[in-house]
C-alpha cells in the first residue's frame, strides 16, 4: 500500500527486535511468579547465606543465631538445607511454597527426594526431611530450555 516509506520486512524486524529487549529486560519469558519465587529464594540466600546457615562440616564455628537451616561443602558443591517450616514461612513467605519447590527442582536447584522435595540429611546424628538448595539458584534463573 505503501503508506510508509519502509522496505518490505523492516517493520517485522522492528517488532522482533523490540520483542527480544522486552524478554531481555523481563528476565526471560518464564512467567512472572517463576521469577519472583527464584529470586526470593536466591536473595534469602545471598543475604542469610553464612549467617543463619549452621556450618555441617566446621564443628568448630560459633553458633548461629536465629537459624534458618544448614550449610554443608564449599564452592559448587555447597548445599544449603532448609527445615520445611523455615522454608514456608520464611523464604517463601507470600508465595505457594509447593510451586517454588516444585520450580526450583525442575531447574536443578533444589535436590528431589523419591517421595517429594524434602530428602532426609543427617544432621546433629537425627535424620531430618529438609529443603536442599544447591549453588545452581545463582545460575541464571530464566528460562527452563
Amino acid at each position: 500500500m505503501d503508506l510508509v516509506p519502509w522496505r518490505q520486512g523492516e517493520a517485522r524486524e522492528a517488532v522482533a527486535w523490540a520483542f527480544a529487549q522486552w524478554i531481555d529486560l523481563r528476565g526471560g519469558t518464564d512467567p512472572a511468579e517463576v521469577s519472583q519465587a527464584i529470586e526470593a529464594v536466591r536473595h534469602f540466600i545471598e543475604q542469610h547465606g553464612d549467617a543463619r546457615f549452621e556450618p555441617l562440616d566446621d564443628h568448630d564455628a560459633r553458633p548461629v543465631n536465629n537459624r534458618a537451616g544448614w550449610r554443608k561443602g564449599r564452592g559448587s558443591i555447597r548445599e544449603w538445607m532448609v527445615p520445611p517450616e523455615t522454608w514456608k514461612s520464611e523464604i517463601c513467605n507470600g508465595l505457594d511454597a509447593t510451586m517454588v519447590a516444585r520450580t526450583l527442582a525442575e531447574r536443578g536447584m533444589l535436590l528431589r527426594a523419591s517421595d517429594g522435595f524434602q530428602p532426609v540429611r543427617k544432621i546433629g546424628g537425627t535424620s531430618k526431611r529438609v529443603y536442599v538448595l544447591t549453588t545452581s539458584i545463582f545460575a541464571g534463573g530464566g528460562d527452563e530450555s
